[in-house]
């Protein structure tokens, strides 16, 4: 892995209109990269909806970088959560994000601050 480069960061409402403002946020800054956005619209997507759903705080942050092989995205909340997959039941609504981010990424992680939790991704890079 090379350096990465900072492409994007933003700080939006923690609400659940958010998580398609993060989803738009992240292709307009792949786009511009000339990286195809699919896998880490889908992991910023899920965890964006964990951070509205599960988190806490008045914000969510987004940051986006990249070198030659990954996109990383992260998303961070207020909050003091410990995300973790788990087995959701096929008659369970919810529950299958972290599985999602998972199949998706080629690694992934929680990182703990004084600021709250960020749940953090890398994907493959890939052209557009």
């Amino acid at each position: 892995m090379g350096a990465m480069v900072v492409l994007g960061a933003v700080t939006a409402d923690r609400r659940p209109s958010t998580v398609e403002f993060l989803r738009r946020y992240v292709d307009g800054t792949l786009d511009t990269a000339g990286v195809d956005a699919e896998d880490a619209r889908l992991v910023v997507s899920e965890l964006g909806t964990n951070a509205v759903t599960h988190g806490s705080g008045e914000l969510l942050g987004l940051y986006v970088a990249a070198d030659e092989d990954c996109v990383r995205v992260e998303v961070t909340d207020g909050g003091s959560g410990s995300p973790r997959e788990r087995r959701a039941e096929a008659e369970d609504e919810g529950g299958r994000g972290l599985m999602i981010v998972t199949a998706v990424a080629e690694h992934w992680g929680v990182r703990r601050d004084e600021h709250g939790t960020t749940v953090w991704a890398e994907v493959a890079r890939k052209p557009r």
